[in-house]
């Protein structure tokens, strides 16, 4: 069905940050070498009276080969043995950023060569799990796209109340609402409060842009407390890599960008109000390109 080259990736443990892998495509041969291929492939496709196939459900698949040091076999070996569950993240090379989250399998490993392959892969119907009861994220735990934020679909559980919030984000307090005619996200309280999103990628240099379409704000006391801020992390949100923030005083699309160092290995994408302010804010997006362009990985 399809198949799709990495350029770069990124394996981490959240609940151990020194479990943290990069792999990158470079000269075959050489140490530490590694193909890197995400596949989508039918896995259910009964053919139906008119002779149409229909396609029930799909195999996603990450694959990565190579030649590594033993150390590293050592560490992802023992990784696998003990099923951790695993974040992966990844850039394609058409500006696709991978998000994908799971255990890996030990395929084969040749000690005289040190050469090592291991893959993580699922089967799903494809599409997002959304309503009353799901967390909104996508079927297969993975999202390919130009969209980093695209593994949880845009959207609520409900309108208001606890399940208002969108899906994937994370709120510090605050009243959210969410609106299924303009597809927005409404976010109020009576002091400052933060909502972010955390996304896991193997950072190496490339500025990533961090947008929303900002449908309507009110800034209480006008003084310049409604932002949106991107921020890289060399552990889990508590030492700060890179950041930069954006005030907003206006409706429309609104963005900041970073270039995160070598050493981070999370980056958050967040929107903050202060006290009594107000926002409402559509399909945010964390990209490689600075044209914002909201999709979602509906496959």
């Amino acid at each position: 069905m399809s198949r799709s080259q990495l350029e770069k990736l990124s394996i981490l443990n959240t609940a151990d940050f020194s479990d943290h892998f990069t792999f990158s495509v470079v000269q075959e041969g050489s140490d530490e070498a590694s193909r890197l291929v995400l596949s989508i492939e039918p896995a259910s496709s009964p053919i139906i009276e008119d002779g149409q196939t229909i396609i029930l459900s799909k195999n996603f698949d990450l694959t990565v080969s190579g030649l590594f040091k033993a150390s590293t076999i050592s560490s992802l070996q023992t990784l696998a043995d003990n099923r951790t569950s695993l974040v992966f993240g990844g850039f394609g090379i058409g500006g696709q950023i991978l998000q994908l989250e799971g255990a890996m399998n030990v395929n084969q490993v040749f000690s005289e060569s040190a050469s090592f392959r291991f893959n993580s892969p699922r089967e799903a119907t494809g599409g997002y799990n959304t309503g009353t009861g799901n967390d909104g994220k996508h079927t297969s735990g993975l999202a390919y796209s130009t969209n980093g934020l695209a593994l949880y679909n845009w959207g609520a559980a409900a309108t208001t109340g606890a399940n208002a919030l969108a899906y994937g984000w994370t709120k510090s307090a605050g009243t959210v609402s969410f609106s299924n005619v303009t597809n927005a996200q409404t976010f109020t309280h009576s002091s400052a409060a933060t909502l972010h999103r955390d996304v896991y990628l193997p950072f190496d240099g490339r500025t990533l842009y961090f947008n929303i379409n900002v449908t309507a704000l009110s800034d209480d006391s006008g003084d310049s407390t409604i932002k949106i801020k991107l921020e890289s992390f060399d552990d889990n949100g508590s030492t700060s890599d890179v950041s930069d923030e954006t005030v907003i005083s206006s409706t429309g699309n609104k963005q900041v960008s970073i270039t995160p160092t070598s050493d981070a290995k999370m980056i958050r994408a967040s929107v903050i109000i202060g006290s009594s302010d107000s926002i409402s804010f559509k399909e945010p997006t964390l990209q490689l390109d600075s044209t914002y362009n909201f999709v979602e990985f509906n496959t």
